[in-house]
């Protein structure tokens, strides 16, 4: 063998070296920078369990400073603590196995303390600072959490207490409920949110109900404002027979001989209202059930899901809630605070403040 071909084959090895070379460096720079985020990701990276154990989630607090969930344990292995199990459906769970709900959900970049600026990002990454979050005040008052949650029993439903003039919630209940220190035990047999009776389903937000006569006091109010009625106005037939599914229904109670439009709505009458829907049609009823916040869901920082409002479909059934139209107690509570706040439909309140370690 001769020198040239001895160079020739030095020169094919050292091609097929550099060769190999670069695809491992393309490769090491195709999955340590453009495929990172997800290798992290992984729900089977050792690392990724170990990073989320060791984040010190923000505390939970309501209104006067007691706390509703913390972060507690050994720092290598924290767990979440819900000192009053009944807040679940408003304050949630979180869960390494199940994830996030409620404020929990809702919040969850802001209580795991996560932040993009340099400052974090060196702290975090290379002095391997612990990562804290950041604590979230509720308007909830926990002491009153507790006394509606037990007033309410073993009913299934849901029940809001809220202030009329800012729309701060001070308790939210549904039934039945969860423990959130008992979720990874539990989960199986909770349900999902599909299921009516499941305890994982936020009835105060996610339940859906046909109003009835619940509708009364919006429709009057309305048509009053528009002096369309009076309340003082005679009416007649009130007690009359009103097809409902195959029901006949009735006043709830008996009226009066010469009942007025306040007769009406004191004795829950439906024959009237069906009257006076017909004369609203439609887009009457729609009127008014948007300017009481009854068509449109209630934005709140819970990341739960709600349903979509039907179009309504016949005002003789829709004038007395038997139509399409669906609402949550959430939606009720806030269209009664209209009522008691000169027509002004509040917003929802349920978060006023998020602080840091410092303040």
């Amino acid at each position: 063998m001769n020198n040239n071909t001895v160079h020739k084959n030095l020169h094919k090895m050292q091609r097929i070296i550099l060769i190999g070379f670069l695809a491992v460096a393309v490769s090491l720079i195709f999955w340590s920078v453009l495929r990172a985020d997800s290798i992290l990701a992984r729900d089977d990276n050792p690392r990724l369990v170990e990073a989320e154990l060791r984040i010190q989630r923000g505390t939970i607090l309501d209104r006067n400073g007691v706390v509703l969930a913390q972060t507690v344990g050994e720092p290598d292995a924290l767990t979440r603590d819900y000192p009053f199990p009944t807040i679940g459906p408003a304050v949630g769970y979180y869960s390494f196995r199940h994830g996030t709900a409620g404020i929990e959900a809702g919040f969850d970049a802001v209580l795991r303390g996560e932040r993009d600026d340099f400052t974090a990002v060196f702290n975090q990454q290379i002095l391997h600072s612990p990562q804290i979050g950041q604590d979230v005040q509720l308007t909830l008052d926990a002491h009153l959490q507790a006394t509606t949650d037990s007033l309410f029993g073993d009913q299934q439903g849901a029940l809001l207490l809220l202030e009329i003039d800012t729309g701060n919630i001070l308790a939210m209940v549904s039934h039945p409920s969860y423990d959130p220190n008992q979720l990874d035990s539990l989960f199986d047999s909770l349900g999902d949110t599909d299921h009516e009776t499941a305890p994982l389903l936020n009835r105060a937000v996610q339940g859906q109900y046909q109003p009835g006569l619940l509708l009364q006091p919006f429709i009057l109010a309305a048509t009053l404002e528009a002096n369309q009625i009076q309340m003082s106005g005679v009416v007649q037939n009130a007690n009359r027979p009103v097809p409902v599914n195959g029901e006949v229904i009735r006043c709830q109670t008996t009226p009066p001989d010469r009942p007025t439009w306040a007769d009406v709505l004191r004795h829950r009458c439906p024959g009237p209202m069906q009257d006076l829907a017909d004369q609203l049609g439609l887009g009457g009823l729609d009127d008014i059930f948007n300017r009481f916040g009854l068509s449109t869901q209630p934005e709140l920082p819970l990341n739960a899901e709600t349903a979509v409002s039907q179009l309504l479909s016949d005002p003789l059934q829709a004038g007395i809630g038997q139509d399409n139209l669906t609402v949550s107690p959430l939606q009720v509570a806030l269209a009664l605070a209209a009522l008691g706040n000169d027509g002004r439909l509040p917003t929802p309140r349920l978060v006023t403040a998020v602080q840091d370690q410092d303040g």
